[in-house]
């Protein structure tokens, strides 16, 4: 294992990245986009197959130990995307680099091992995706909803586009069947416009 030296450069961190997990990584890229403060944003975005998913975690761990900033999901239509968002170098002004471990879950198994034991703080974003998007986080220490009141229905997941019935149990206020006549205050648009 190579010895990390903080704060880690970009191409450094990328090096030390597809060293450390070689074959694992199923794709990895770094990016850096201008930003409106002083400083530029360094990104790392990796993809890895989900039986590698832990072991990818727990290097980026041996660099410093990563904030999780938050576990976004969404479904990509024949699959769950989930992306980890990691920051690394957080203790050093200006060099902060984000880095984001992405997996694909199939959708007639969408089960993810918990990184709760490595990041104690994971398992509010975990418990986030198993309920709103059927993700099973395997061994996850709190698996109750957070979200969801006791009346939505245990199978139903918000940001799936694939279940049906949502309609029946999902009312928003601002739905052309329900958008009041005149305009109001939380909507400023009538009944029919777009």
């Amino acid at each position: 294992m190579s010895e990390v030296n903080l704060p880690i450069a970009l191409d450094g961190l990328k090096g030390y990245l597809e060293e450390r997990l070689d074959e694992r990584l199923l794709d990895i890229k770094k990016e850096i986009k201008e930003s409106l403060g002083d400083e530029d944003l360094k990104l790392i975005w990796m993809t890895v197959d989900r039986d590698d998913f832990r072991d990818a975690v727990k290097v980026i761990s041996e660099i410093q130990k990563p904030h999780l900033s938050v576990a976004s999901g969404s479904d990509k239509g024949d699959h769950i995307e989930l992306i980890y968002h990691f920051q690394v170098n957080y203790s050093y002004p200006g060099k902060e680099t984000a880095v984001n471990l992405k997996v694909h879950l199939p959708k007639d198994d969408p089960t993810l091992p918990t990184i709760t034991d490595i990041i104690p703080g994971a398992i509010m974003t975990e418990r986030e995706k198993q309920e709103m998007l059927g993700v099973d986080i395997i061994d996850i220490p709190d698996s109750r909803r957070m979200w969801l009141g006791d009346e939505y229905p245990e199978d139903k997941y918000p940001w799936r586009w694939d279940d049906e019935g949502m309609e029946d149990i999902s009312h928003h206020p601002h739905d052309a069947e329900e958008a009041p006549k005149e305009p109001t205050a939380h909507n400023p648009r009538k009944r029919g416009e777009e």
